[in-house]
């Protein structure tokens, strides 16, 4: 059997191991997206659509990836980010790409839907960050916060974008609805799928373990996502920011920002970074791509925070896209769930490798050695005979 480099080339060749190895109703959640999944599409399909300017004659025999967020070094520009319930990927999924991401010196955002504890996250990977949604009982948020210091995590990553449950048709189609409980026909499609299936059998439905502490004693797992459900998303508005900068002595990130006045909020509230995103299409369907968010919410920050970018990325080429046009790190989830499920912690380092490989080609090609001089001039977008040059374009 040909090694892991030679099996996998692309992170489309990951997709397709993994859609072989899950059963349809956990590809499905991983996949899919909101309504019609038009912004699943959009988000990968307007990021193909820039095209990059080369300029050649330039020494490229040295090139780097590295960049320098929140007084850290990392490796490259590429971080994983969150994603709920990993361990229906991959038992123990979230610590597999903790360790990953520790391994390969870039971020980790652990979800706030995780089955890994703050604890073994911490411990694994002490340079994590940690997402929290807003919930509804103030004293679950204060000692979730409170853990979350206390383990040492010094990016607190607050997700504004969920403020109400999607509309996930494909998930409700396939039979991924809480409580989880399989129907006959998601059992009979799974049987096709004996990997993932002697693992499930061996390991159960995984445990939301943060959540534990707070559910009555006893809970089992499959309640304990009906408890988290009743707790998330809750109402929120500007005094949720305004109460956790203050209560949040770290890095504060906002992740879900779309608009430029919102991230002037945001550094008017003392918010360190925002990750501009739209929850990788899986809220609003009618949402704009999360690429074409960017530039005026670069624009309007004027380099006052640290503006990243996620939703859509599946080439090392889509990075540059996004670096080019303001980003200072771009996360990437299901190109690593891909990895993790189609060949476990080698499938998820693979993802990454492909992408840094991919991003260090493109800077090879483009004639830019350094991942921080990169910028509109080597970007083209042909939007029409009138202003094809994005370079000259102002945001």
């Amino acid at each position: 059997m040909p090694g892991i480099s030679q099996r996998f080339l692309s992170v489309e060749d990951l997709h397709a191991e993994a859609k072989r190895y899950l059963p349809r109703v956990i590809f499905d959640y991983v996949e899919g997206g909101a309504d019609d999944e038009i912004c699943l599409d959009e988000n990968s399909g307007r990021l193909r659509s820039f095209k990059m300017r080369p300029n050649y004659l330039v020494d490229i025999s040295r090139r780097s990836q590295q960049v320098e967020v929140f007084g850290r070094t990392y490796a490259s520009p590429i971080g994983i980010a969150p994603m709920g319930m990993l361990g229906m990927v991959r038992h123990n999924g979230d610590m597999t790409l903790a360790e990953v991401a520790h391994q390969s010196n870039i971020p980790f955002i652990l979800s706030g839907a995780s089955n890994a504890s703050i604890e073994e996250i911490a411990a694994a990977a002490p340079d994590a960050w940690a997402q929290y949604y807003p919930c509804k009982d103030p004293a679950i948020e204060h000692d979730l916060l409170e853990r979350m210091a206390k383990a040492g995590l010094s990016t607190l990553v607050v997700t504004v974008d969920v403020p109400l449950h999607s509309k996930r048709e494909r998930n409700m189609r396939s039979g991924w609805v809480r409580p989880y409980k399989p129907t006959p026909a998601v059992i009979f499609e799974s049987l096709r799928h004996p990997s993932w299936v002697a693992s499930y059998l061996r390991n159960g439905l995984p445990v939301m373990k943060n959540f534990l502490p707070y559910a009555p004693t006893g809970i089992s797992a499959r309640d304990l996502t009906a408890f988290y459900a009743s707790q998330v998303p809750a109402p929120h508005g500007w005094p949720l920011i305004q109460n956790l900068r203050q209560k949040w002595k770290g890095n504060l990130v906002v992740k879900g920002i779309l608009g430029s006045e919102d991230v002037l909020r945001c550094i008017d509230e003392g918010v360190d970074g925002v990750i501009v995103s739209n929850h990788g299409g899986r809220q609003l369907d009618r949402s704009i791509a999360s690429i074409d968010a960017l530039p005026s919410i670069v624009s309007a920050a004027k380099e006052k925070l640290v503006i990243m970018f996620d939703s859509g990325i599946r080439r090392g080429s889509d990075v540059a896209v996004a670096l080019s046009l303001g980003a200072r790190l771009c996360f990437v989830g299901r190109a690593a769930a891909y990895g993790l499920a189609a060949h476990g912690k080698p499938g998820a380092l693979r993802a990454i490798d492909i992408l840094r490989q991919e991003l260090d080609l493109a800077l090879g090609q483009i004639g830019c050695p350094d991942v921080r001089n990169l910028g509109p001039r080597f970007l083209w977008l042909r939007r029409s005979q009138e202003t094809p040059d994005l370079a000259s374009t102002h945001y």
